[in-house]
Protein backbone atom coordinates (compact mmCIF):
# COMPACT_ATOMS: atom_id res chain seq x y z
CA UNK A 1 0.00 0.00 0.00
CA UNK A 2 1.20 3.15 -0.81
CA UNK A 3 1.41 6.07 1.55
CA UNK A 4 0.08 9.38 0.56
CA UNK A 5 2.44 11.80 0.72
CA UNK A 6 1.74 15.97 1.26
CA UNK A 7 3.03 18.21 -1.19
CA UNK A 8 4.11 21.85 -0.39
CA UNK A 9 0.34 23.01 -0.68
CA UNK A 10 -1.18 20.65 0.92
CA UNK A 11 -2.69 18.21 -1.25
CA UNK A 12 -2.03 14.69 -1.30
CA UNK A 13 -0.25 12.86 -3.72
CA UNK A 14 1.35 9.79 -4.03
CA UNK A 15 5.23 8.74 -4.23
CA UNK A 16 4.87 7.71 -7.94
CA UNK A 17 3.89 11.21 -8.86
CA UNK A 18 6.92 12.12 -6.73
CA UNK A 19 9.31 10.15 -8.55
CA UNK A 20 7.96 11.55 -12.10
CA UNK A 21 8.31 15.06 -11.05
CA UNK A 22 11.89 14.30 -10.07
CA UNK A 23 12.46 12.79 -13.19
CA UNK A 24 11.01 15.48 -15.51
CA UNK A 25 13.78 17.96 -16.43
CA UNK A 26 14.28 21.37 -15.22
CA UNK A 27 11.64 24.14 -15.86
CA UNK A 28 14.23 27.27 -17.23
CA UNK A 29 12.78 30.96 -16.43
CA UNK A 30 10.97 32.68 -19.31
CA UNK A 31 12.51 35.81 -20.58
CA UNK A 32 10.27 38.28 -22.10
CA UNK A 33 11.24 39.16 -25.98
CA UNK A 34 14.03 41.62 -26.47
CA UNK A 35 12.36 44.61 -28.46
CA UNK A 36 9.30 44.23 -25.73
CA UNK A 37 11.73 45.92 -23.15
CA UNK A 38 11.87 49.60 -22.81
CA UNK A 39 15.00 51.11 -21.35
CA UNK A 40 15.00 53.30 -18.46
CA UNK A 41 16.02 57.02 -19.57
CA UNK A 42 18.62 58.76 -17.18
CA UNK A 43 18.16 61.98 -16.67
CA UNK A 44 20.79 64.75 -18.18
CA UNK A 45 21.02 68.11 -16.62
CA UNK A 46 23.62 70.15 -18.11
CA UNK A 47 25.72 72.55 -15.79
CA UNK A 48 25.10 76.14 -17.16
CA UNK A 49 28.12 77.54 -15.56
CA UNK A 50 30.90 74.83 -16.98
CA UNK A 51 28.49 75.17 -20.62
CA UNK A 52 27.88 78.56 -22.24
CA UNK A 53 28.07 77.50 -25.55
CA UNK A 54 24.21 76.01 -24.69
CA UNK A 55 22.88 79.27 -24.05
CA UNK A 56 25.13 81.83 -25.79
CA UNK A 57 26.33 80.85 -29.61
CA UNK A 58 28.44 83.18 -29.49
CA UNK A 59 31.12 81.89 -26.24
CA UNK A 60 33.87 80.13 -26.64
CA UNK A 61 33.93 76.25 -25.59
CA UNK A 62 35.15 75.80 -22.33
CA UNK A 63 36.52 72.16 -22.01
CA UNK A 64 36.81 70.37 -18.62
CA UNK A 65 40.74 69.30 -19.32
CA UNK A 66 41.70 72.22 -19.88
CA UNK A 67 45.32 74.07 -18.12
CA UNK A 68 44.52 75.70 -15.59
CA UNK A 69 47.41 77.53 -13.50
CA UNK A 70 47.80 75.98 -10.11
CA UNK A 71 47.61 79.91 -8.64
CA UNK A 72 46.73 83.42 -9.66
CA UNK A 73 49.70 85.79 -9.22
CA UNK A 74 48.34 89.00 -6.86
CA UNK A 75 49.83 92.02 -7.70
CA UNK A 76 51.33 93.83 -3.80
CA UNK A 77 50.60 97.85 -4.19
CA UNK A 78 53.39 98.37 -1.69
CA UNK A 79 56.35 97.24 -3.79
CA UNK A 80 54.31 98.76 -6.83
CA UNK A 81 54.63 102.24 -5.30
CA UNK A 82 58.06 101.12 -4.00
CA UNK A 83 59.66 100.47 -7.09
CA UNK A 84 57.92 103.64 -8.20
CA UNK A 85 59.58 105.78 -6.00
CA UNK A 86 62.92 104.02 -6.69
CA UNK A 87 62.66 105.16 -10.28
CA UNK A 88 61.75 108.67 -9.29
CA UNK A 89 64.55 109.14 -7.00
CA UNK A 90 66.67 107.90 -9.82
CA UNK A 91 65.49 110.01 -12.47
CA UNK A 92 65.88 113.12 -10.02
CA UNK A 93 69.52 112.18 -8.86
CA UNK A 94 70.44 111.42 -12.59
CA UNK A 95 69.33 114.76 -13.71
CA UNK A 96 71.12 116.21 -10.64
CA UNK A 97 74.37 114.94 -11.49
CA UNK A 98 73.81 116.15 -15.37
CA UNK A 99 73.25 119.70 -14.23
CA UNK A 100 76.39 119.99 -12.26
CA UNK A 101 78.41 118.47 -14.58
CA UNK A 102 76.82 120.49 -17.39
CA UNK A 103 75.08 123.27 -15.73
CA UNK A 104 71.42 124.45 -16.46
CA UNK A 105 70.16 124.23 -19.77
CA UNK A 106 69.52 127.33 -22.14
CA UNK A 107 66.00 126.82 -23.89
CA UNK A 108 65.41 129.85 -25.87
CA UNK A 109 66.47 132.18 -23.21
CA UNK A 110 69.59 133.19 -24.77
CA UNK A 111 68.39 135.88 -26.82
CA UNK A 112 66.69 137.95 -23.88
CA UNK A 113 69.23 137.36 -21.18
CA UNK A 114 71.77 138.85 -23.84
CA UNK A 115 73.01 142.72 -22.83
CA UNK A 116 71.66 145.46 -24.94
CA UNK A 117 74.53 147.17 -27.37
CA UNK A 118 74.08 150.51 -25.20
CA UNK A 119 76.94 151.66 -23.18
CA UNK A 120 76.32 153.50 -19.53
CA UNK A 121 78.61 156.69 -18.70
CA UNK A 122 78.64 157.22 -15.14
CA UNK A 123 79.10 161.11 -13.84
CA UNK A 124 82.13 162.21 -11.67
CA UNK A 125 82.23 162.53 -8.10
CA UNK A 126 79.47 160.31 -7.36
CA UNK A 127 79.72 159.68 -3.15
CA UNK A 128 76.88 159.76 -0.35
CA UNK A 129 75.93 162.66 0.88
CA UNK A 130 73.60 164.03 3.48
CA UNK A 131 70.65 166.31 3.79
CA UNK A 132 70.45 169.47 6.39
CA UNK A 133 68.78 166.68 8.66
CA UNK A 134 71.37 164.56 8.49
CA UNK A 135 69.59 161.90 6.51
CA UNK A 136 72.04 159.86 3.83
CA UNK A 137 71.47 160.29 -0.09
CA UNK A 138 73.16 159.02 -3.28
CA UNK A 139 72.66 160.47 -6.28
CA UNK A 140 73.08 157.59 -9.19
CA UNK A 141 73.63 159.99 -12.37
CA UNK A 142 74.87 159.28 -15.58
CA UNK A 143 73.86 158.88 -19.34
CA UNK A 144 73.15 155.61 -21.31
CA UNK A 145 74.93 156.16 -25.56
CA UNK A 146 73.77 153.70 -28.30
CA UNK A 147 77.27 153.87 -30.31
CA UNK A 148 75.67 150.94 -33.27
CA UNK A 149 73.73 151.96 -36.28
CA UNK A 150 70.44 151.00 -35.64
CA UNK A 151 67.94 151.59 -33.30
CA UNK A 152 68.13 149.69 -29.49
CA UNK A 153 65.98 149.45 -26.83
CA UNK A 154 66.76 150.45 -23.26
CA UNK A 155 65.89 148.08 -20.61
CA UNK A 156 65.64 148.94 -16.72
CA UNK A 157 69.01 149.51 -15.09
CA UNK A 158 70.48 148.37 -11.59
CA UNK A 159 72.10 150.66 -9.26
CA UNK A 160 74.17 149.36 -6.86
CA UNK A 161 75.78 150.62 -4.17
CA UNK A 162 78.74 149.25 -2.55
CA UNK A 163 81.06 149.37 0.60
CA UNK A 164 84.72 150.12 0.51
CA UNK A 165 85.80 146.82 -0.21
CA UNK A 166 83.01 146.50 -2.59
CA UNK A 167 81.14 144.45 -1.12
CA UNK A 168 77.34 145.22 -2.23
CA UNK A 169 75.05 146.75 0.48
CA UNK A 170 72.37 148.65 -1.10
CA UNK A 171 70.72 148.39 -5.04
CA UNK A 172 67.50 149.31 -6.66
CA UNK A 173 65.92 149.66 -10.01
CA UNK A 174 65.83 152.71 -12.46
CA UNK A 175 64.13 153.64 -15.59
CA UNK A 176 65.50 156.31 -18.16
CA UNK A 177 63.11 158.54 -19.67
CA UNK A 178 63.12 156.38 -22.95
CA UNK A 179 62.41 153.16 -23.92
CA UNK A 180 64.45 152.88 -27.47
CA UNK A 181 67.28 154.95 -28.67
CA UNK A 182 68.46 156.21 -32.19
CA UNK A 183 71.64 155.28 -33.64
CA UNK A 184 74.25 157.49 -31.89
CA UNK A 185 72.03 158.83 -29.89
CA UNK A 186 72.57 159.45 -26.08
CA UNK A 187 69.91 160.12 -23.17
CA UNK A 188 70.53 161.21 -19.26
CA UNK A 189 70.00 159.68 -15.86
CA UNK A 190 69.42 160.79 -12.40
CA UNK A 191 67.65 159.47 -9.40
CA UNK A 192 68.37 159.63 -5.64
CA UNK A 193 67.69 157.45 -3.07
CA UNK A 194 67.20 158.34 0.73
CA UNK A 195 68.03 156.39 3.97
CA UNK A 196 70.59 154.60 2.01
CA UNK A 197 73.55 152.49 4.29
CA UNK A 198 76.22 155.20 5.75
CA UNK A 199 79.08 152.48 4.33
CA UNK A 200 77.80 152.81 0.87
CA UNK A 201 81.19 154.37 -1.07
CA UNK A 202 81.06 153.11 -4.50
CA UNK A 203 78.22 152.40 -7.36
CA UNK A 204 77.91 150.59 -10.51
CA UNK A 205 75.12 150.36 -12.97
CA UNK A 206 73.94 147.90 -14.78
CA UNK A 207 71.07 146.38 -16.85
CA UNK A 208 68.33 144.20 -15.44
CA UNK A 209 68.02 141.42 -17.82
CA UNK A 210 64.51 139.13 -18.05
CA UNK A 211 66.66 136.15 -16.21
CA UNK A 212 67.28 138.57 -12.73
Amino acid sequence: MTSPVFSSDGSPTSIAQQADADRAPPAFPRFAPEGSISPTRTAVYADLGLAPSILDDHAPAQSHFAHAPPFSQRRNPAKIWMLVAILFALTVGAAGVAISYYGVPNIGLSGAAEEPDLTIVLNENLELNEREDGTPYFIASGSVVNPTGVKQSVPEMLVTLKDASGRPVYSWKMKTKVRTLAPGAKVGFSEARLDVPLAAKQISVGWVLSGD
